[in-house]
């Protein structure tokens, strides 16, 4: 669903991800949207409610105005996936991400912007690296993410000493090539973006410093850290031995992505429909299997089955037929005198 369209293509599509943004992300929003108008530029807001749970769709739609634009469906499909939804939904010649939660300053967005012309860079990251940059997150997430970065550059000699930090500009035709070739959905997806853009030759990508407020939200957790280590072993996997990102790829064209992402989430929809319907399938058996051996045990609850009396059986007088031949033995016995 989405509120009204923009009547004409703007310089800058802004894409939102959230997921449970709940009361804050109107505020968020209209901090934004006060931001980009300080910008000059035309530009567009897609918000993409990533499994719309609570209050996060209404929250949004408070916001309205013409070049607003808030999707929302059901399953959670990760923050990779929601980014993809908003691009391919887009309409400017530059799309930023920027995380929902409100811990990067949208002001940023201008500084990021005139990097990018003055720069002529494909890409502009933010990075929490930059000298410039003003981050506040506690050192057990600094060790985290120093070791991961150091994994990255031997995986994949990337330039950039960070690729996870959610503020991020593109021009349009890097990502109209690079996102058909994108397959992680969760939380590798910035990184497969830039493996696949230097992989095609976007190689102009240049790191701007960053101001991350204090509160500094995450959902990173151990089994958050062994999916985004999985997925960057596949990341490597499909560049280095399938050779999946090539050019000579079959992939879905760029213009066909809107369709192809509902497609995937009908598909989702679809699998946990057959997953709940299979699962009431076998509660309902369990509960039937239960009650039938409850029934069968319980004490007082087995009958012994029935004795039917027979009839006896007729009983031949004893030695009746022995008798009869000992009569004949001794009349032909008596004959042969």
């Amino acid at each position: 669903m989405e509120t009204s369209r923009a009547s004409a293509p703007p310089t800058l599509s802004i894409i939102v991800p959230t997921y449970r943004g709940g009361p804050r992300i109107y505020d968020n929003l209209v901090k934004l949207d006060h931001a980009l108008a300080a910008i000059g530029e035309t530009y567009e807001i897609i918000l993409v409610s990533d499994g719309d749970v609570d209050e996060t769709y209404d929250e949004a739609t408070r916001l309205d105005a013409p070049h607003v634009r808030v999707y929302h469906y059901l399953p959670n499909m990760g923050k990779g996936f929601a980014l993809r939804y908003g691009v391919v939904r887009s309409h400017g010649c530059i799309v930023t991400f920027i995380d929902g939660d409100g811990d990067i300053d949208p002001g940023q967005i201008a500084l990021y912007l005139r990097i990018m012309r003055e720069s002529d860079a494909d890409i502009v990251i933010a990075s929490k690296r930059h000298p410039d940059s003003r981050v506040i997150y506690p050192p057990l997430r600094r060790l985290y993410s120093a070791t991961y970065q150091a994994l990255l550059r031997i995986l994949f000699h990337l330039e950039v000493r960070d690729t996870q930090v959610g503020l991020k500009l593109f021009r349009r035709e890097v990502l109209a090539t690079v996102l058909p070739r994108i397959v992680v959905k969760r939380y590798a997806f910035d990184l497969e973006l830039l493996v696949v853009a230097r992989h095609l030759g976007f190689t102009r990508v240049v790191e701007a410093p960053v101001t991350i407020g204090q509160r500094f939200s995450s959902t990173i957790n151990r089994q958050a850290i062994i999916v985004i280590l999985q997925e960057t072993a596949a990341i490597f996997y499909r560049r280095s031995i399938l050779r999946y990102y090539d050019t000579r790829h079959n992939i879905v064209p760029f213009e066909a992505l809107p369709a192809h992402t509902e497609a995937e989430l009908a598909s989702v929809m679809d699998e946990r429909e057959i997953g709940r319907n299979v699962a009431r399938w076998l509660a309902h058996s369990c509960v039937d299997l239960v009650r039938h051996a409850y029934r069968r045990l319980r004490p007082g609850s087995r009958t012994e089955p029935a004795l039917v009396a027979l009839p006896p059986a007729p009983v031949e007088p004893a030695f009746t037929r022995g008798s009869t031949d000992l009569n004949d033995e001794e009349e032909r016995w008596r004959a042969s005198l």
